[in-house]
């Protein structure tokens, strides 16, 4: 395995958004658990469930991959 790329700091600076790894839609889906935060009145995210993606273009089980935005 291949040691990852170094980021520079003004790449940290940059939007990214998640692609999929087939078709390259950003229109990905992954499950969660969450929790009811009653001060808040809404769904907290406590964990991603990262080994389910699912792109809603494809309709494939995917891979995400991270696009950087210019």
């Amino acid at each position: 395995m291949r040691a990852p790329e170094p980021v520079t700091a003004a790449e940290i600076k940059k939007k990214v958004t998640p692609v999929c790894g087939r078709c390259g839609s950003d229109d990905v889906r992954t499950e969660a658990f969450a929790e009811w935060n009653d001060v808040k009145q809404t769904w907290t995210v406590q964990e991603l469930l990262d080994d389910n993606m699912v792109c809603a273009d494809c309709g494939r089980d995917t891979q995400i991959k991270w696009r950087l935005e210019k």
